[in-house]
């Protein structure tokens, strides 16, 4: 049996589980997140309700949903539970989940000195009145009676929970919202009974605790998500975490979730850069102490990872979330053993977490399943009429758009002039804490094969050959764009495709024009590779030996502005700058490129000339489409749909690309 069609086993995985009175079936939750359709609108919440019934049939052992506020001042663009056309609408999602036999959790949910007044309509309210840097506000310190209707809220909003069906109910208390804040010495400065030493900062979220528990009583389940590493100097120990984990479990949780990091810190903790499993210990830890179960979310998106840390004693649940935007049954493919046709989370942010971080707030999808959020939408129906499909390009738009046809039942053929697929993604994996890439080009691989598309490689099809098709989907992509001055076509000047690809050797003094996405992954590609492999250092260290210096090179880059990593989502773009700085890459903004010549890069820089040295210069100066020009021969019958970079390169990423490859391949038929 070919190894690609092999069944693999995750027994840990599958094992049933309890959290309280609560049965489940397997390991496998799906946790938290907002998906911008939480709004009083009846297409939202059909959407909403679309969304979570599709991840219930994917085989979700529960669903934690996105977090809804106790009190009004909690956070905006949310639903809030002391509004009863909010609890209403917030009653059909267990509803939904229940018709397929899924289970439904509801979070409660303050931000705290998170929340943007001008969201909720009032300042927000926090344990001591210290400026945030997440809304750049500050915040009115919480009174004695703000305080008890914070608990009040809390208990009202459980019991609430329980009354409108719920399974169970998710408390936050972590990501620095605000019983976070009240735990922590960087955000509670108060010196009454709710701060001062540790015993009086985890007073709240005991108290929000045991009023809880007796608004639902003692069989329902009580899941609180704590924080095991807030990643903030100075902020909570990992003895305190441990003392407050013990509290929780004493005060009446059912479940631990540990959750990873502030929106403020500055370490990364959803990331590409975050190896896979890369937090696990933290909640290992926090386990070793408490006797109720422990869920863990970050960087779980792969079985063969999540099956030997549950295997290993490091947590008995997991309940990632991103994972199940990639695929909306994450879980059943794993409890088949379907690895190969697992649809895996690359953790790029740029569809989900880049979403929520723009205003206005623009709904949750994901650049790898751009169905997602969208499920009510575009159901999952053949089309009425097959038709003979041909997709030039095996870039990520062309590898999607010929999936989607396929899959809805049209007869397709793709035509890729490598001599693999993959296109840009095939390029970005090579780029350090990418690789996630590949299982991008593996999943689309399989699914073609699958689906019955037919491959042809190293062709570029000619017009006749189209002309038998009924609709054509071009993606051919974009090509590197000049920068326009002289010397660009000397021998040392490479493009960024030769660097990555490994066709043309790095220099010894390089310098990148342009500071966009692509300048910067070359900065760190290069920045990177200075250095042995770390598995390779790690030997060294363990046999004794001195670790071998990294190789002299020096990197700079060359911006015409001060926008550093331009087309990089908000999530992602302060870690790669936080890579590059590391990596001790120069860079050089608001500078006029005049020329390129044997010695290096002449610029402008605040009104003087000057050389900046360079053995080799890289051109990451932009993109333009590929000439698309021919598709105006093809013949009227033939339908013509020109997606991604092809139809405009301006501001293209692969989350538009794939997106537009996506509806289109919808829409025919």
């Amino acid at each position: 049996m070919a190894e690609r069609w092999m069944k693999r086993r995750y027994e840990a995985l599958a094992q049933p589980g309890k959290i309280g009175s609560l049965e489940l079936p397997h390991r496998i939750l799906m946790g938290s997140m907002h998906m911008g359709l939480e709004h009083d609108d009846d297409e939202m919440m059909a959407r909403l309700c679309e969304f979570y019934r599709e991840r219930a049939l994917g085989g979700a052992a529960l669903i934690i949903t996105g977090g809804a506020c106790v009190l009004p001042e909690g956070g905006g663009h949310m639903f809030v539970l002391t509004n009863p056309r909010h609890v209403e609408r917030l009653s059909e999602l267990p509803k939904a989940v229940h018709e397929v036999g899924g289970r439904i959790a509801l979070q409660l949910y303050h931000a705290g000195r998170y929340a943007f007044s001008e969201e909720i309509g009032q300042q927000a309210v926090a344990p001591s009145p210290l400026p945030s840097r997440l809304t750049r506000e500050t915040p009115r310190e919480m009174t004695l009676e703000d305080i008890r209707r914070t608990i009040e809220g809390y208990a009202n909003a459980a019991r609430t929970a329980k009354d409108i069906g719920f399974d169970a109910i998710e408390i936050m208390g972590s990501e620095g919202y605000l019983l976070n804040q009240f735990l922590s010495p960087l955000t509670n400065h108060r010196n009454d009974e709710y701060g001062g030493d540790f015993e009086r900062r985890m007073r709240l979220p005991l108290e929000v605790v045991e009023a809880v528990r007796p608004a639902v009583g003692p069989e329902f389940p009580i899941i609180f998500r704590m924080s095991g590493l807030d990643c903030m100097p100075g902020s909570t120990t990992p003895e305190e975490t441990i003392q407050f984990a013990q509290a929780l479990e004493k005060a009446g949780v059912d479940a631990l979730n540990v959750g990873i990091g502030w929106h403020e810190a500055a370490v990364p903790t959803v990331q590409q850069v975050v190896p896979r499993g890369g937090f696990a210990g933290v909640a290992a830890f926090v386990r070793q102490h408490v006797t109720v179960p422990v869920l863990a979310a970050n960087r779980l998106n792969v079985p063969e990872v999540a099956n030997e840390l549950v295997a290993d004693g490091f947590l008995d649940f997991i309940a990632p979330a991103r994972p199940w935007l990639a695929d909306a049954e994450f879980a059943k493919k794993i409890l088949e053993g379907d690895r190969d046709g697992l649809n895996v989370c690359i953790a790029c942010n740029q569809s989900c977490l880049d979403h929520t971080l723009v205003k206005p707030y623009r709904v949750v999808s994901c650049l790898v399943n751009p169905r997602a959020g969208y499920e009510a939408l575009r159901p999952r129906v053949k089309a009425q009429v097959k038709r003979r499909v041909a997709v030039v390009g095996g870039g990520p738009a062309g590898l999607e758009a010929a999936r989607a046809a396929a899959e809805r039942g049209h007869e397709v053929t793709l035509f890729e002039r490598d001599t693999e697929l993959g296109g840009q993604f095939r390029l970005a994996s090579r780029i350090p804490g990418k690789d996630e890439f590949l299982e991008t080009i593996r999943y689309y691989e399989v699914m073609l094969e699958r689906l019955g598309v037919t491959v042809t490689m190293q062709t570029e099809p000619s017009l006749d050959q189209l002309a038998e098709f009924d609709d054509v989907i071009v993606a051919v992509g974009v090509k590197p764009k000049a920068p326009g001055i002289p010397g660009e076509d000397l021998p040392h000047v490479v493009s960024y495709q030769d660097l990555l690809m490994g066709r043309v050797q790095p220099g010894r003094n390089i310098v990148i024009l342009g500071a966009g996405g692509i300048g910067c992954d070359v900065a760190v590609f290069l920045g990177t590779r200075r250095r042995m492999t770390p598995d390779a250092e790690a030997f060294f260290e363990e046999q004794g030996l001195p670790v071998p210096k990294p190789i002299e090179r020096t990197i700079t880059m060359l911006a015409r502005s001060d926008r550093i990593g331009r087309g990089i989502g908000r999530s992602t773009r302060w870690v790669v700058r936080q890579e590059m700085q590391r990596l001790g890459v120069n860079v050089v903004p608001n500078v006029a490129m005049l020329e390129i010549t044997q010695d290096g890069v002449r610029i402008e820089r605040d009104g003087r000339e000057e050389l900046v040295p360079a053995d080799q210069v890289v051109l990451c100066t932009g993109q333009l489409p590929q000439e698309t020009a021919w598709t105006e021969k093809l013949p009227p019958h033939v339908r013509v749909h020109i997606v991604g970079g092809a139809r405009d390169s301006r501001d293209i990423n692969a989350a538009r690309a794939i997106r537009e490859a996506w509806m289109a391949a919808y829409d025919i038929g």
